[in-house]
């Protein structure tokens, strides 16, 4: 559906992109993250043709962004980091005036309008000046604005951005359903949270491309390896114990806790507990730790900092 290839772009002296490559299925949920500064608003803007890359190469639905780009618009839902919608006149014509931009049916325009404004609970508040709306208001405006067309594709930039715990949690949901629609959703986020809960998979940014991956084949690395041990005493009892099993590579202990990192954990792990038992030792529990997604992105952008 999305195909990127070497995409640099540079504004005057300043490299905000640097050959990155990467492809979005149909239907895909793909998280894009990075820190502030990584590339990742100027990358939308390439994908939604506002602007062009120096070099390379962009191709959504079989089309080259460079000559079908008017085509491209038609089938892409934008949501910019910052609303922009007219303030002075209501939500209503506020998404009137934006359809007017597809070759949408009048009477499905009318509906659409409702469809989405009753989804975002601005229903009640459709002639309401936008200018008069909270951020939060403003943010599902945005949204609804992104999708009164019905995209194929949405190009999301932080969109729970400004909304209140309810209203962001109805807004995965949506993103979540997209994809019995067969939507392909392209998601910059801040919130690693939502990128782990909704991402089929995660792109981590900083200029270049540095991983492209699900999370559990992120969950897979070294830091996946690790586990927590629970003692009826004190873990310190038995360190030396565990220093002798050669499939242990670190330990660290907290009164009755030890936590491990044992190599090839789903065939080191069963040796290790009966190693202990075997010993004397009283396990109460084992606990498998799987690393979080802003464990794994800090690890990432960090050691990429330090090359």
């Amino acid at each position: 559906m999305i195909t990127a290839e070497n995409l640099t772009r540079k504004f005057k002296d300043i490299t905000a992109v640097e050959n990155i490559s990467f492809d979005i299925n149909e239907s895909e949920i793909f998280g894009f993250l990075g820190p502030n500064g990584a590339g990742k608003t100027t990358t939308i803007r390439m994908l939604s043709t506002l602007i062009s890359p120096d070099s390379g190469k962009i191709t959504i639905d079989n089309k080259d962004s460079k000559i079908h780009g008017e085509y491209i618009r038609t089938i892409t839902g934008l949501l910019t980091e910052s609303p922009g919608m007219y303030e002075k006149i209501s939500a209503y014509d506020n998404l009137k005036y934006y359809s007017s931009f597809y070759n949408i049916p009048d009477h499905k325009i009318n509906n659409n309008i409702e469809k989405y404004l009753k989804m975002f609970d601005l229903w009640d508040r459709k002639d309401d000046i936008a200018g008069t709306y909270s951020k939060g208001m403003k943010q599902k405006l945005a949204l609804s604005r992104a999708l009164i067309h019905e995209p194929k594709i949405l190009l999301l930039d932080e969109p729970t951005a400004g909304l209140d715990p309810e209203s962001a949690h109805m807004v995965r949901n949506f993103i979540d359903s997209l994809k019995k629609e067969k939507t392909t959703v392209f998601l910059c986020t801040h919130n690693l949270e939502e990128a782990s809960n909704l991402s089929d998979r995660v792109c981590i940014i900083k200029k270049k491309v540095i991983r492209i991956a699900t999370l559990s084949e992120l969950q897979s690395g070294e830091r996946g390896k690790r586990a927590q041990i629970v003692f009826s005493d004190d873990a310190d009892r038995y360190v030396k114990l565990m220093k002798e099993l050669s499939e242990i590579k670190n330990i660290q202990t907290d009164k009755n806790k030890a936590t491990l990192v044992i190599e090839n954990p789903d065939v080191s792990n069963p040796k290790v507990i009966k190693k202990l038992v075997d010993s004397g030792a009283k396990i109460i529990y084992f606990n498998q730790i799987k690393a979080s997604l802003e464990e794994i992105y800090l690890d990432l952008i960090r050691d990429e900092g330090a090359k």
